[in-house]
């Protein structure tokens, strides 16, 4: 038996359009300006507001595809269609070979666009953030730069630099509540300088925290080590997640949080990105030579802290300001 097809629904449709053609027929003048008004004018706006938007000159990011890994494709696209809304501009990532020439790395910024609206270079491609500099010097060019990086570019740039004195507190406040009675290690590659040290230990002695926390640059130097209950990391720490499993770790990194162990309980971020949606004004006001200190975005990975109240707790931690009047 051959299966009867289904009925058609071309003709219902043909129907209904004829019907509402009638309905128009009869509509007030009125009514027949208003209906497609209401459909062309949000149109229209859209486009005049799109135009705006791509008219205007762009800020570009110089980077490179180890960062990009590093941070998440899809971290990454967010925070670049924040920080364009909040610009109202493009935004416009420039890809540069990790080991590429300073003339190479300003070249590649000529090429994306010609009259940007500002160029913001990392620390590590200070070199070519220089040469584009001497290359354009109407052009405001800014380098982020974080821990323990002080030189500066021979031409007139602007800086944002990570406040450190502000990470180190709030880092100092979470680790005496992660840590407990426990002990607290300072894990860096670099030597810490005394001064961070001291505002470090400041935000442990603001949560009651009396022990004085070990300053680590060996990974090794914490294999033996007892009642270890808090570990700060600014910098390599060789096999210490797979030695140390369970401790509580604050993390200062870029990396995607969904690439970290689950003993990592906050991130603190400083990455060009995030430091410039912080400050995104400056470069609608760019011009002068200019330094601000920005402190990181913090990340308290809530699926990570097993008391409800400890979140809470870290949550507020994590957004306090470091006062060194109220401090000493």
């Amino acid at each position: 038996m051959s299966e009867q097809a289904e009925p058609s629904k071309k003709p219902v449709i043909a129907l209904l359009f004829l019907l509402f053609l009638e309905k128009c027929r009869n509509l007030s003048w009125k009514v027949k300006i208003i209906i497609p008004a209401i459909i062309i004018i949000p149109v229209l706006v859209f486009l005049i507001i799109r135009g705006m938007f791509l008219s205007r000159s762009p800020l570009l990011i110089v980077t490179d595809a180890s960062f990009k890994t590093l941070y998440g494709s899809e971290r990454l696209s967010k925070i670049e269609t924040r920080l364009s809304n909040r610009l109202f501009r493009r935004v416009i990532p420039v890809y540069v070979d990790e080991n590429a020439w300073s003339d190479q790395i300003s070249l590649a910024a000529q090429d994306a666009f010609q009259k940007p609206l500002a160029v913001l270079f990392p620390y590590r491609y200070m070199g070519g953030g220089s040469k584009y500099k001497e290359n354009n010097p109407d052009t405001p060019v800014y380098i982020t730069t974080g821990r323990n990086q002080t030189s500066r570019a021979k031409e007139v740039v602007s800086y944002i630099r990570t406040n450190i004195k502000t990470d180190y507190y709030r880092a100092g406040l979470c680790a005496a509540l992660l840590a407990g009675e426990g002990n607290i290690f300072f894990i860096s590659d670099e030597s810490v300088r005394h001064e961070y040290r001291e505002i470090f230990i400041e935000g442990l002695r603001a949560q009651d925290y009396t022990k004085d926390p070990s300053w680590v640059r060996d990974f090794t130097d914490f294999l033996s080590a007892s009642d270890l209950t808090c570990a700060v990391i600014a910098g390599p720490a060789g096999d210490f997640f797979e030695q140390r499993p369970d401790t509580p770790v604050i993390l200062f990194s870029w990396v995607d949080p969904d690439f970290t162990p689950r003993s990592v309980k906050v991130i603190f971020d400083d990455s060009p990105y995030v430091l410039a949606l912080k400050e995104y004004e400056l470069f609608s006001t760019a011009g002068e030579e200019s330094e601000v200190f920005i402190s990181s975005v913090p990340t308290v990975l809530k699926d990570r802290i097993e008391k409800k109240d400890d979140y809470k707790k870290l949550e507020s931690l994590v957004k306090r300001e470091y006062q060194p009047a109220q401090n000493k």
